[in-house]
């Protein structure tokens, strides 16, 4: 009796790691693709990130089409929402840099393409005279070559602490 029970709970560990397995096969190969640094879309983003420093969005409407949606820390903005916001941080923080220390974009085998920014944000704030270097992500979803989502992710207190000194 005991080994009929250890055989059936030995066939059911078995059938468990066997869906597990498959299961893991197929989520994974979807997210197999191919990757590259200088493809119109990274190159797209690329021209962005040299001309923010230099307070010009020009770019942002090559980039986004109009019902894209911009999710920065958590909070959704509209394309022209973010140029504000641009805008805004060269109006409070002078020696604004973008340090780009990778961007690439994906083409993925389940259709998704998406390009990755892994940087740092730097500049000093004209009423704190305080400086800071912040790390950064950037994530953006294509359809076609104009994104139609982004996320953004970073610490702002920096920003903010610079903002409230400004109201």
């Amino acid at each position: 009796m005991f080994d009929i029970i250890n055989y059936k709970l030995f066939k059911m560990k078995k059938l468990l790691l066997t869906l597990l397995f498959t299961f893991s096969i197929s989520v994974n190969a979807q997210w197999k693709g191919t990757t590259s640094n200088d493809d119109q879309r990274t190159m797209m983003i690329q021209r962005h990130m040299e001309l923010y420093p230099k307070n010009d969005q020009s770019q942002l409407k090559n980039i986004f089409n109009q019902a894209a949606t911009i999710n920065v820390n958590g909070t959704n903005v509209s394309p022209e929402e973010l140029a504000d916001f641009e805008r805004m941080h060269h109006k409070i923080f002078k020696d604004i840099k973008f340090q780009v220390g990778a961007n690439i974009t994906s083409k993925y085998e389940n259709g998704q393409i998406w390009t990755h920014v892994w940087a740092w944000w730097s500049a000093e704030g004209k009423k704190s005279k305080e400086s800071a270097t912040i790390p950064i992500h950037l994530a953006f979803t294509w359809d076609g070559v104009k994104s139609n989502n982004a996320y953004f992710f970073f610490d702002p207190t920096f920003i903010n602490s610079e903002i409230a000194l400004n109201e």
